[in-house]
């Protein structure tokens, strides 16, 4: 079942922009879903962001290498043709396997956080992801290309390849709805829509997820910093008491506090309070 299913990660660019405004957003993200239909790949969940893409994806690596190829094509036309130069030929890119159910429902969760990491929204009101479509009987349903004349289609899509007939246009954007597995994600989730939200609200995920991914996970802040939090929620809540002194349900309460404030990631909290792994699961 997962013989050949990868999240597929870009190195984000450090000095520039993939997407500059509504214009790019909207032209990579078509651009990824045509290369991606043209070269038999299966799409469980996307995200593009300003400077780097994640996709959970099944395909064999010569497709998925071939599929990467097309979309930094179409990529870079878009954007030398808007601003002189080809920033999509910098992309890069990493493949990580995903062997099992559950680290398949913890990629679709840590993909779909990423606006929310960066702060800027939440999952299911970022429009350049996949998150609207699982477990929603309302999507918006917009017009099938295969009602759309080729001539404009070709100037809205920037493609003469044939697509298949069901892929939906909703303002000049193909529709997550109309080509993402997400019946296979769903399932995967055991069709518990409670489990799915669940996992878009775990601080953790992103701790678990670089872990299996080999990769260390950065503290956004020093343990000085920390500690210093901890120190004035302790007086502003618990009247100056210390960490040490306190019972499991007001070692909660500071844990979600503190990661709330500073986003620490798990090793860092295991480091500065006095918590186990079993806790921490409970806090987080």
């Amino acid at each position: 079942m997962f013989k050949n299913c990868y999240h597929l990660c870009t190195k984000a660019l450090e000095d520039k922009l993939l997407c500059y405004d509504k214009v790019d957003f909207q032209a990579i993200w078509n651009a990824l879903i045509i290369s991606a239909i043209v070269n038999g790949i299966t799409l469980y969940c996307l995200c593009v962001m300003s400077n780097h893409i994640h996709v959970l994806l099944s395909g064999e690596k010569e497709q998925i290498a071939r599929f990467f190829a097309a979309f930094k094509l179409k990529a870079g036309k878009h954007l030398g043709a808007r601003y002189g130069k080809h920033t999509a030929r910098e992309l890069s890119y990493e493949l990580f396997p995903v062997r099992d159910r559950k680290a398949f429902c913890q990629e679709v969760a840590y993909i779909l956080r990423n606006p929310y990491k960066a702060g800027i929204a939440s999952p299911l009101s970022y429009k350049w992801s996949s998150a609207g479509v699982y477990f929603n009987t309302c999507i918006p349903q917009g017009q099938c290309v295969s009602d759309i004349p080729s001539k404009r289609l070709r100037s809205i899509l920037k493609t003469r390849f044939p697509l298949p007939g069901s892929l939906q246009i909703i303002s000049g954007s193909l529709t997550p709805g109309s080509f993402i597995d997400r019946e296979f994600v769903e399932k995967m989730f055991e069709n518990s829509s409670v489990r799915f939200f669940n996992a878009l609200k775990t601080w953790s995920i992103e701790d678990v997820v670089n872990a299996s991914h080999g990769q260390d996970v950065p503290d956004a802040y020093t343990d000085e910093e920390v500690l210093r939090g901890i120190k004035d929620i302790c007086r502003d809540t618990f009247n100056g008491m210390s960490p040490r002194q306190m019972d499991q349900k007001a070692m909660v309460i500071i844990v979600r506090r503190i990661r709330a404030r500073f986003g620490c990631p798990r090793n860092q909290l295991l480091r500065l309070l006095p918590v186990d792994d079993a806790l921490l699961d409970r806090a987080l």
